[in-house]
């Protein structure tokens, strides 16, 4: 199961000319093994030539997602995924995450803006099975620790069910909470969307602290699981 998603909003110098270089943590907190990793960079620097950036995961094992390629163009506003983080798959996803931003050459100074990390990760924990049950629901849940203001969420569920008009899915955040799926569309079956529009009530809420997905299955005989979700938030 799993999503882990946590954005930082940094807008720290980069040191110039300087191999200690500028380092940010992201903690997860979320146990399991890394499935698949998403990792997004936005860097102001006017010849990006000079930059090297790279992660290091929790266990010390470090990859360079940029090496001073780029040459004279400028800034870095790049995501990293498949090839490029494969190093990092089977890796523990809980712990601290370092992006480290080196700078090898002197006048053009840069500044690490924000930088972002998607995971998916194994969970083996009971709590991915809906209940069959009414009454009973399934909270699945993960922590936010990026303060700010939410200025754009996106969220996508994928739920394993043979009915899934028997269920209510909702998603719950620190400020306000909503209703993604209704005991909508009768017998088919699973559940796999995306939602943008019908979240708007999340803009302008704070966006640290506890977010939740609650599953609630009105129906016996169809049972069924979550297989993953995510929320994306920029602050």
């Amino acid at each position: 199961m799993a999503f882990i998603i946590k954005q930082r909003a940094i807008n720290a110098v980069i040191p110039d000319n300087d191999d200690k270089g500028l380092q940010d943590v992201i903690k997860v907190y979320k146990k399991g093994t890394v499935e698949s990793l998403t990792v997004r960079v936005n860097i102001s620097h006017s010849y990006s030539g000079d930059l090297e950036v790279h992660l290091t995961a929790p266990s010390g094992k470090s990859v360079v997602l940029h090496g001073r390629t780029g040459s004279s163009k400028d800034n870095i506003e790049l995501e990293f995924s498949g090839k490029a983080v494969a190093d990092f798959i089977g890796e523990k996803a809980k712990g601290k995450w370092t992006l480290t931003a080196k700078d090898f050459a002197p006048r053009d100074e840069g500044k690490l803006n924000n930088w972002s990390l998607r995971m998916d990760c194994t969970d083996n924990t009971s709590e991915i099975y809906i209940p069959d049950a009414e009454g009973k629901k399934l909270s699945s849940k993960q922590t936010c620790t990026v303060a700010g203001t939410i200025k754009s969420i996106e969220a996508s569920v994928d739920i394993e069910h043979g009915y899934i008009g028997d269920l209510v899915v909702t998603l719950i955040g620190p400020g306000t909470s909503v209703v993604l799926h209704d005991r909508e569309s009768g017998s088919k079956k699973n559940l796999k969307k995306n939602y943008k529009k019908a979240l708007a009530s999340f803009i302008g809420t704070k966006a640290k602290g506890d977010w939740t997905l609650e599953v609630a299955d009105y129906a016996p005989r169809d049972s069924g699981r979550i297989r993953s979700w995510n929320v994306d938030l920029r602050v």
